[in-house]
């Protein structure tokens, strides 16, 4: 089977590896849709030996397959596999836990002190095949199509945690900073709820897709003050939510300044710190602020079930699709910013 590994210093390539077998309690499963995260290029800029010393930190191996955001159909299980079945289509959650701990027992498995995941410690979804726990394997239905579960499989999940959180709705005047696939996701989700949406970016392709996705407003950070047009469009009264999907530190403290008397904010973003003044930028104000990181494993239904209850087309947020042997050039592409999402896809993903 072909796979995508990196090699350091934006540098992938795509390899030869053998077909793995499941063993007791693994599903391998045929990829259809596999789509890049922006998670994915924090290793793709890594440096060959900061690469090495990650995944050898884990026991892992440098020559990882990277992915963590796929959907396909089982091919084969193992011994014990009692829940899935070959020919059931499904997604694949992106970390492994203990499954002994209390957040494993309740799906919070991100913080399972001994978590790991797809595509940077285990063999990811930019190949052919991928193995995995059957916990990890989640029911695709057959009205949504793969390249819909694959946009939902990490960056869909990501924006639901953090709306559903924030709970936007018909009297809110929401803004989104960062508009990459994440924040992309949110614009369409917190519109569905009737929040009036307002997209903050520096990439014109981005702001235009964010208005077909949703957004009353949108504003380019690289020609006009956000916080200024922020108020103007307010008439001076600040947004009611917020969330902040660029990990910018300037975004996040222009969120917070511009943010209105009782609002609701999230940090989804991963960045550097940022400076706020407690006082008036916040308690004065009486902010709820959170931090909100990938979904409870079992938020996946629900989210799933709001797509189709809405008909969110999720397929608008794709703007490149690549085969597998275009790996190279694919990484390329999306490290550019200038994309939305980007998916590798094969024949046949109906």
């Amino acid at each position: 089977m072909k796979g995508i590994v990196f090699l350091g210093d934006r540098k992938a390539e795509v390899r030869e590896f053998p077909t793995p077998d499941p063993g007791p309690g693994q599903v391998l499963v045929r990829m259809k849709v596999s789509s890049i995260c922006g998670t994915d290029m924090h290793f793709y800029r890594k440096s060959w030996d900061d690469l090495v010393a990650f995944r050898q930190s884990f026991n892992g191996s440098p020559d990882t397959i990277t992915g963590h955001e796929p959907c396909g159909v089982v091919e084969a299980v193992g011994p014990h596999v009692m829940t899935v079945k070959p020919g059931d289509r499904v997604t694949i959650y992106q970390h492994v836990g203990c499954e002994r701990c209390g957040f494993c027992r309740t799906g919070d498995v991100m913080f399972c002190s001994k978590r790991t995941g797809y595509g940077s410690v285990h063999n990811g979804s930019a190949a052919d095949f991928t193995l995995v726990p059957e916990r990890n394997c989640l029911a695709v239905p057959d009205e949504l199509s793969f390249e819909r579960a694959a946009v939902l499989s990490c960056a869909g999940g990501t924006a639901y945690q953090s709306i559903n959180r924030l709970a936007p709705s018909g009297k809110d005047t929401m803004a989104i900073f960062g508009l990459g696939p994440v924040g992309l996701c949110a614009t369409m989700f917190a519109t569905a709820r009737g929040a009036h949406v307002i997209g903050i970016d520096l990439i014109p392709e981005r702001l235009e897709l964010a208005q077909q996705v949703g957004a009353i407003e949108t504003i380019n950070a690289t020609q006009d003050d956000p916080l200024e047009a922020i108020q103007d469009f307010t008439k001076g009264k600040g947004i009611d939510v917020g969330a902040d999907y660029s990990g910018n530190p300037q975004a996040q403290e222009t969120m917070l300044i511009c943010a209105g008397k009782g609002a609701r904010l999230a940090i989804v973003g991963v960045g550097e710190s940022f400076r706020v003044d407690t006082l008036r930028a916040m308690i004065m104000k009486q902010l709820t602020i959170m931090g909100s990181w990938i979904y409870n494993i079992g938020l996946h239904d629900e989210f799933v079930n709001f797509v189709l209850e809405k008909d969110l087309p999720l397929e608008k947020l794709i703007t490149h699709r690549f085969r597998i042997e275009q790996g190279p050039e694919a990484f390329k592409l999306f490290d550019s910013g200038k994309t939305g999402k980007v998916i590798f896809t094969w024949e046949d993903n109906s």
